[in-house]
């Protein structure tokens, strides 16, 4: 869907307006809670600006001006009665401290406030907390004179930010931090505040900024509802060096750490490195000699991405449609996971025209635009990076191992008894509850029920005697697989429901959901009797492959409202028969 730039802002409302009748359809919402000392309701239509076309809608509701704790804490308050998924904090220095500005003036009573509302907040609710650092005085008090102690405002701003900054890591992936202090950077004062709203409404910033803002936070809520890319698809040639690599040579080709521009392609590389290091999938697909392109990759001294960073490529002469298609069935991600970056515009016209799921990035035409391409779109934002996400280009190299492997057998259960498979399957342990929450975010295709979860939501289950949550991490004669699945239990008397259950794609192909669910099952039984089981498939547009999974499993259906189905099965139910190619091993 085309949008108006967010610069323009008559059309941005009136696009906004013009969508609110289809948004009320939309199956996604993410319910929004902004505690606030300020102005800000002009973020709520720049919010539903960036979310309504990737058909997420925002429902947002504002708290009284500096009635932060009475909003939180009042049985029949707004958090009680919206129970958001985020919470926005929008907060002035001068509120939390009349002093604020003085001469003097130190940053304890301003930290104080902040502590205790942070306190409360992570006591009072689950949802994820987007808290922001403040804007330092643009004048200096003292003119040109350096306080030795620290204690002009400047400083002590600093100082406040700094605890903000580590208030966030220590509470990482509850709170998140929305810059306020790099926005007004990049923006400028002038574009960014308003001196005269502040005085007369309480109202301290220009759309602009609140537009920025409003992006930082459509990042969150993506992030939060699943919508986080996973593949970077790259072409070589103008791309990640300039020049053409079978007509120049390796020497020939433009990429150099001293002098444009080949310096603009090594800082681009070096941004998706980063990328990669989130636990993003980097991927080839050039039109190109593949001997040629490797050679610059393992040779080059500039060259920073190297093949081991690959998870797929597909070096070729044919179509770039077709060969992202290919990747998508190699990898078993859905093309709506890939993003593809191309100097070519007939290529990008292709892409968009055959892969319309795939979204298509540009080089741009001033090329010192390029470094910060991938960085500033936000499309591969998520809330929390774990060990698995920095070794997930590894995981899939072993994949590639295995589907080579494939055809060496023409029977599919030779191949899977070739494979070795050996699972874990365990009650999550409190190191795992990381990649079990971010599992709960990201899967899309083989998951009943698509709920997701917070971090702090997946520990409260996991510490609920009336609840369960297990994991499954797997391993082959080609590796690890890692942390691949996750199921979640709650009893009530001698009922069991399973709330929530997936499987990485991954780990896909060599039936494990079977043996999860067995396993789970008769490790709950065994600990606690279970009259009936109860089930559900909720349909999303990704899930389809999982329609019918309970049936498989023994389950009955026992009703369908909207597609929603529920399934039954008895406490006592003979077992389903684990595949013998799998051996379970004791944790």
């Amino acid at each position: 869907m085309n949008t108006p730039s967010s610069d323009n802002y008559s059309a941005v409302f009136a696009a906004v307006a013009a969508m609110e009748a289809d948004a009320a359809a939309f199956s996604d919402e993410i319910k929004v809670l902004v505690l606030r000392q300020i102005t800000v309701e002009g973020i709520e239509t720049l919010l539903k600006h960036h979310l309504y076309p990737q058909r997420l809608r925002p429902v947002v509701e504002f708290g009284g001006y500096g009635t932060m704790a009475q909003d939180v804490l009042a049985p029949d308050g707004p958090l009680d009665r919206l129970k958001p998924d985020l919470i926005v904090l929008a907060l002035s220095l001068d509120e939390l401290d009349p002093n604020y500005g003085s001469p003097g003036w130190t940053q304890e009573a301003a930290r104080a406030e902040l502590a205790g509302l942070f306190e409360l907040l992570a006591s009072r609710t689950t949802a994820t907390i987007a808290v922001h650092n403040f804007i330092a005085p643009l004048w200096p008090e003292q003119g040109l004179v350096v306080d030795p102690r620290g204690r002009d405002l400047a400083s002590q701003v600093d100082e406040l930010n700094r605890f903000v900054a580590e208030t966030v890591r220590t509470h990482a992936p509850r709170f998140v931090l929305m810059d306020w202090q790099r926005t007004l950077q990049r923006l400028g004062a002038e574009a960014a505040l308003d001196e005269r709203g502040r005085y007369l409404w309480r109202a301290p910033f220009r759309r602009p900024f609140l537009d920025a803002w409003a992006q930082q936070l459509a990042r969150v809520a993506r992030a939060l509802k699943g919508r986080t890319k996973k593949v970077l698809v790259l072409d070589c040639d103008n791309t990640l060096w300039g020049g053409v690599v079978g007509e120049d040579g390796m020497e020939g080709i433009r990429l150099d750490g001293h002098q444009h521009p080949g310096r603009a392609f090594v800082d681009f590389q070096t941004s998706v490195l980063h990328l990669a290091e989130r636990g993003v999938l980097i991927t080839l697909c050039s039109k190109n000699n593949e001997a040629d392109v490797f050679e610059v990759l393992d040779n080059h001294p500039w060259c920073r991405i190297k093949r081991t960073h690959l998870a797929g490529w597909r070096i070729n002469w044919r179509d770039k449609a077709s060969n992202i298609a290919e990747l998508a069935e190699e990898l078993n991600l859905g093309l709506d996971a890939f993003v593809f970056v191309d100097d070519n515009p007939a290529e990008c016209a292709l892409v968009s025209q055959m892969l319309p799921q795939v979204t298509v990035l540009q080089v741009p035409k001033k090329l010192h635009e390029l470094p910060p391409l991938l960085l500033q779109t936000g499309l591969f934002d998520s809330l929390h990076i774990t060990d698995e996400d920095r070794n997930r280009a590894r995981l899939y190299q072993g994949e590639s191992q295995r589907k080579s492997a494939r055809g060496a057998f023409g029977d599919i259960d030779e191949y899977l008894q070739s494979l070795q498979t050996a699972a874990t399957i365990r009650l999550a342990s409190a190191a795992e509850i990381p990649r079990v929450a971010q599992l709960t975010q990201k899967t899309n295709q083989f998951n009943l029920t698509t709920r997701r979860y917070a971090e702090p939501e997946v520990r409260q289950l996991a510490n609920d005697p009336d609840a369960a949550v297990y994991s499954l991490s797997a391993r082959d004669r080609f590796g690890s697989l890692g942390l691949v699945g996750v199921l979640f239990v709650r009893f009530s008397d001698d009922v069991a429901r399973i709330d929530t259950f997936l499987m990485s794609c991954r780990a896909l192909g060599r039936r494990l959901e079977a043996a999860m669910v067995e396993h789970c099952l008769a490790d709950i039984t065994a600990r606690r009797p279970v009259l009936r089981w109860e089930a559900e498939y909720n349909p999303s547009s990704k899930n389809a492959q999982v329609a019918d999974f309970w049936p498989k499993q023994g389950f009955a259906e026992i009703s369908v409202t909207n597609g929603r189905k529920l399934y039954v099965r008895a406490g006592d139910a003979a077992a389903q028969a684990t595949p013998t190619y799998i051996t379970i091993e004791q944790d």
